[in-house]
């Protein structure tokens, strides 16, 4: 899990992404998903989400709120692919199924 350290506070914030103008997406131990400065916080550190939660740097709910947010951006982005997919003339369409059916091929092997 991605975690990064308030400079002021001490505290770690889950990293979920960066949103430009040097601004990064956070989920707050306050369990809230801000867009905050970059430069209010240490490096972005990947740690054990166990140890992490063992040691009292994160909560639980701010994990629950992650994965919230990963299943809605994941339903977003298959409605997403979904429409595009409508917008495909038959001959567009062949050529997404070729390519799937290519990748598929790939990871099977």
């Amino acid at each position: 899990m991605q975690v990064c350290k308030n400079k002021n506070s001490g505290k770690y914030f889950i990293y979920i992404q960066d949103t430009g103008n040097d601004e990064c997406l956070l989920i707050t131990p306050n369990v809230e998903m801000k867009s905050v400065r970059a430069d209010l916080f240490n490096e972005i550190e990947d740690k054990d989400e166990a140890s992490l939660i063992a040691d009292g740097l994160i909560a639980e709910a701010q994990v629950e709120r992650l994965r919230q947010f990963e299943k809605d951006s994941s339903e977003n982005n298959i409605e997403n692919i979904s429409y595009l997919l409508d917008q495909l003339s038959p001959y567009e369409l062949n050529k997404v199924k070729e390519i799937i059916r290519k990748r598929s091929e790939l990871e099977n092997q």
